[in-house]
């Protein structure tokens, strides 16, 4: 019994290496995949005309009389006329 641990203990230290390796590269590789749909979403919520349209308020309670549902969201990017 004590020959056969000897024998399986590199093996199982390889495995353990290699899990813990795997491990560490999916953490990583989520992250970036984070980082990347972040500032992808970033880069496209800066594409609302809202700021730049002559009837934005910039009131917290009516930020648009033309289309208030929408001020400020994605959806205001597809809107005709901006």
């Amino acid at each position: 019994m004590l020959e056969m641990a000897r024998t399986t203990q590199p093996l199982m230290t390889l495995f353990s290496s290699l899990c813990a390796g795997l491990l560490a590269l999916s953490f990583f590789w989520s992250l970036w995949r984070t980082v990347k749909n972040g500032f992808q979403y970033v880069a496209r919520l800066h594409q609302v005309p809202c700021s730049r349209c002559a009837y934005f308020t910039g009131d917290y309670r009516l930020k648009c009389p033309v289309h208030p549902c929408k001020a400020l969201a994605e959806d205001a990017i597809a809107l005709p006329g901006f």
